[in-house]
Protein backbone atom coordinates (compact mmCIF):
# COMPACT_ATOMS: atom_id res chain seq x y z
CA UNK A 1 0.00 0.00 0.00
CA UNK A 2 1.28 3.07 -0.55
CA UNK A 3 2.24 5.45 1.51
CA UNK A 4 0.84 9.34 0.76
CA UNK A 5 1.88 12.76 2.76
CA UNK A 6 -0.18 15.42 2.97
CA UNK A 7 1.09 18.63 3.83
CA UNK A 8 -1.90 21.06 4.74
CA UNK A 9 -2.70 23.67 7.29
CA UNK A 10 -6.51 23.39 6.47
CA UNK A 11 -8.80 21.08 8.39
CA UNK A 12 -11.73 20.66 5.53
CA UNK A 13 -8.52 19.92 2.69
CA UNK A 14 -7.17 17.79 5.23
CA UNK A 15 -10.62 15.69 5.64
CA UNK A 16 -11.29 15.89 2.23
CA UNK A 17 -8.08 14.37 1.27
CA UNK A 18 -7.72 11.69 3.84
CA UNK A 19 -11.54 10.56 2.72
CA UNK A 20 -10.28 10.16 -0.99
CA UNK A 21 -7.38 9.30 -0.35
CA UNK A 22 -8.41 6.00 2.03
CA UNK A 23 -11.35 5.51 -0.19
CA UNK A 24 -8.70 4.59 -3.46
CA UNK A 25 -6.51 2.34 -0.50
CA UNK A 26 -3.69 4.71 0.17
CA UNK A 27 -2.05 5.11 3.85
CA UNK A 28 -2.04 8.49 4.66
CA UNK A 29 -0.04 10.36 6.98
CA UNK A 30 -1.33 14.47 7.78
CA UNK A 31 1.62 17.38 8.57
CA UNK A 32 0.03 21.02 9.38
CA UNK A 33 2.55 22.88 7.85
CA UNK A 34 6.24 22.51 6.00
CA UNK A 35 8.32 22.22 9.32
CA UNK A 36 6.92 19.05 10.44
CA UNK A 37 6.89 17.24 6.62
CA UNK A 38 10.68 18.00 6.87
CA UNK A 39 11.31 17.08 10.66
CA UNK A 40 9.26 13.91 10.05
CA UNK A 41 9.87 13.10 6.16
CA UNK A 42 12.18 10.21 7.32
CA UNK A 43 9.87 8.91 10.40
CA UNK A 44 6.62 8.74 7.87
CA UNK A 45 8.64 7.63 4.45
CA UNK A 46 5.69 8.47 1.93
CA UNK A 47 6.11 7.31 -1.82
CA UNK A 48 4.42 10.63 -2.27
CA UNK A 49 3.82 14.30 -1.30
CA UNK A 50 0.82 16.40 -1.43
CA UNK A 51 1.97 20.16 -0.38
CA UNK A 52 -0.17 22.93 0.49
CA UNK A 53 1.91 26.15 -0.30
CA UNK A 54 0.73 28.81 1.77
CA UNK A 55 1.01 27.29 5.70
CA UNK A 56 2.37 28.62 8.93
CA UNK A 57 6.02 28.08 10.01
CA UNK A 58 7.29 27.36 6.53
CA UNK A 59 5.63 27.88 3.60
CA UNK A 60 5.54 24.48 0.89
CA UNK A 61 7.70 25.90 -1.21
CA UNK A 62 10.90 26.04 1.24
CA UNK A 63 9.96 22.49 2.53
CA UNK A 64 9.99 21.08 -0.92
CA UNK A 65 13.67 22.23 -1.25
CA UNK A 66 14.16 21.11 1.85
CA UNK A 67 13.03 17.83 1.26
CA UNK A 68 14.89 17.45 -2.07
CA UNK A 69 18.05 17.79 -0.59
CA UNK A 70 17.26 14.96 1.61
CA UNK A 71 18.99 11.79 -1.16
CA UNK A 72 16.16 9.20 0.37
CA UNK A 73 13.85 11.58 -1.09
CA UNK A 74 15.06 14.01 -4.11
CA UNK A 75 12.83 11.75 -6.45
CA UNK A 76 10.06 11.30 -4.44
CA UNK A 77 6.99 12.14 -6.32
CA UNK A 78 5.90 16.06 -4.62
CA UNK A 79 2.31 17.70 -6.09
CA UNK A 80 1.68 21.04 -5.05
CA UNK A 81 -2.01 22.29 -4.00
CA UNK A 82 -2.76 25.52 -3.78
CA UNK A 83 -5.00 28.72 -4.17
CA UNK A 84 -2.21 30.06 -6.10
CA UNK A 85 -2.83 29.27 -9.72
CA UNK A 86 -0.84 32.11 -11.64
CA UNK A 87 1.47 31.06 -14.14
CA UNK A 88 4.33 33.15 -11.49
CA UNK A 89 3.27 30.67 -8.50
CA UNK A 90 2.97 27.71 -10.82
CA UNK A 91 6.72 27.89 -11.94
CA UNK A 92 7.75 28.72 -8.83
CA UNK A 93 6.85 25.49 -7.19
CA UNK A 94 7.92 23.60 -10.01
CA UNK A 95 11.21 25.53 -9.96
CA UNK A 96 11.28 24.33 -6.02
CA UNK A 97 11.10 21.04 -6.96
CA UNK A 98 7.52 19.59 -7.62
CA UNK A 99 6.60 17.24 -9.95
CA UNK A 100 2.94 18.35 -10.42
CA UNK A 101 0.77 21.39 -9.14
CA UNK A 102 -2.77 21.16 -8.49
CA UNK A 103 -5.05 24.21 -8.24
CA UNK A 104 -7.65 24.45 -5.21
CA UNK A 105 -10.70 23.79 -5.71
CA UNK A 106 -9.59 21.37 -7.37
CA UNK A 107 -11.76 18.00 -9.49
CA UNK A 108 -10.88 14.82 -6.79
CA UNK A 109 -10.95 12.32 -9.96
CA UNK A 110 -7.91 14.31 -12.00
CA UNK A 111 -5.90 14.56 -8.39
CA UNK A 112 -6.45 10.52 -7.86
CA UNK A 113 -5.64 10.10 -11.73
CA UNK A 114 -1.98 12.80 -11.13
CA UNK A 115 -1.45 10.62 -7.71
CA UNK A 116 -1.82 7.35 -9.93
CA UNK A 117 0.20 8.35 -12.55
CA UNK A 118 3.09 9.85 -10.38
CA UNK A 119 3.24 6.48 -8.33
CA UNK A 120 3.54 4.50 -11.52
CA UNK A 121 6.36 6.00 -12.82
Amino acid sequence: MNKIMIVEDDNTTIKLLKYLLGKNNYEVAVCENGKIAVDSIMDEDPDLILMDIMMPEMDGLEATEKIRDINKFSDTPIIMLSALGQEIEVAKGLKAGADGYVVKPFDTQSLVRQIKEKLSS
